[in-house]
C-alpha cells in the first residue's frame, strides 16, 4: 500500500450530484449540436438546389439535368463551371470570345459605311458649306480627327 490513503467513498458521495449535472448538460449540448448540424445540412442542400435550378433555367436546359450535376457543385459558379465543361452533352454551345474578334482589315465598302456611321453619330451632316468645313478643321483636336475629316480614315491618305 501507499503511504497516502484516500477515502474514495467520501469523494464520490460529494461529487456524484455535480457529475450527474455535467453529464446532463453535456447530453443537452450534444443534442443541440446534432439539431444545428441537421439544420445546416438542410439549408445547404436547399441553397444548392436553388442555385442549380437557377443556372439550369438560365441556360434553358430541362430540370432533369439537375440530377446529373455532382453533389460537390454547391455554388452557382461551380454549376456553371461544370456545365461549361460537360455542356456539349446537353447541346450547350460554348461562346468563345476569341471567335467574336472584329476583323482588322476592312473592305472599302465597310470603310465608307463606317464613315457614314461616324458622321451620323456626331449629329452634323455634311452639307458642302465652306464655313462648316473650316469650322470642323479648326475644331479638330488631334491629328487622327483631322485625318478623318480630310481623308476619311485616321491613318491619313492612302498610299498608291
Amino acid at each position: 500500500m501507499s503511504e497516502f490513503e484516500w477515502d474514495d467513498d467520501d469523494l464520490e458521495a460529494n461529487d456524484g450530484n455535480a457529475m450527474k449535472e455535467l453529464r446532463k448538460a453535456y447530453k443537452k449540448l450534444q443534442a443541440e449540436k446534432k439539431e444545428l448540424a441537421e439544420q445546416l445540412d438542410s439549408m445547404q442542400s436547399s441553397i444548392r438546389e436553388r442555385s442549380v435550378k437557377d443556372v439550369i433555367a438560365s441556360k434553358g436546359l430541362p430540370e432533369k439535368v439537375a440530377a446529373l450535376i455532382p453533389k460537390d457543385a454547391t455554388t452557382s459558379e461551380d454549376v456553371e463551371n461544370w456545365l461549361s465543361e460537360y455542356g456539349e452533352i446537353f447541346g450547350i454551345q460554348e461562346t468563345s470570345e476569341a471567335t467574336s474578334e472584329p476583323e482588322t482589315a476592312l473592305s472599302p465598302e465597310m470603310q465608307s459605311l463606317s464613315r457614314i456611321a461616324e458622321t451620323q453619330s456626331s449629329g452634323q451632316p455634311f452639307t458642302n458649306d465652306p464655313d462648316q468645313i473650316a469650322g470642323l478643321i479648326a475644331g479638330a483636336d488631334s491629328a487622327e480627327t483631322l485625318n478623318k475629316l480630310l481623308f476619311g480614315s485616321a491613318a491619313g491618305p492612302q498610299a498608291s
